[in-house]
């Protein structure tokens, strides 16, 4: 499954423009550009809990990812389970970052640092397994 507007939701953004509202990423035509400070948040609550499999991400300028998770009703009690340190490249950071079927209800991606004082996120795909059903 990819996320879609439908599907998932983005609830929070740290940095919020009119220009680039963080809440619109999931659509395609949509980009989440930081302000300049770090860190910088954006968090996703799923229609049901899943099994996170790996995220795709499109972006310039990251150095530092921290992901988090909760399989709480409500964004808070989050567990840390993973940090990516992306290389600084000439081109769009183009990655595909795997995940051990981290169970979630939601998502924070944590922009640690960046290579620039300002990020973008160009691209959000989140591949995940509803597993609601089996809980």
């Amino acid at each position: 499954m990819v996320a879609t507007e439908a599907q998932h939701q983005i609830v929070y953004a740290s940095s919020i423009t009119s220009c680039f509202p963080g809440s619109e990423l999931l659509k395609d035509r949509h980009i989440f550009c930081t302000t300049g400070l770090f860190p910088q948040e954006l968090i996703i609550k799923f229609p049901n809990v899943v099994n996170l499999i790996s995220l795709g991400l499109i972006s310039s300028y990251i150095g530092t990812l921290s992901l988090y998770r909760t399989v709480k009703d409500g964004p808070h009690s989050w567990q840390h389970f993973s940090t990516y340190e992306l290389p600084n490249e000439d081109t769009l950071q183009n990655h595909v970052l795997e995940m051990e079927a981290v169970t979630a209800t939601h998502l924070r991606v944590v922009i640690e640092s960046g290579f620039s004082n300002f990020v973008c996120v160009y691209r959000l795909e989140i591949n995940s397994k509803d597993v609601s059903s089996t809980l």
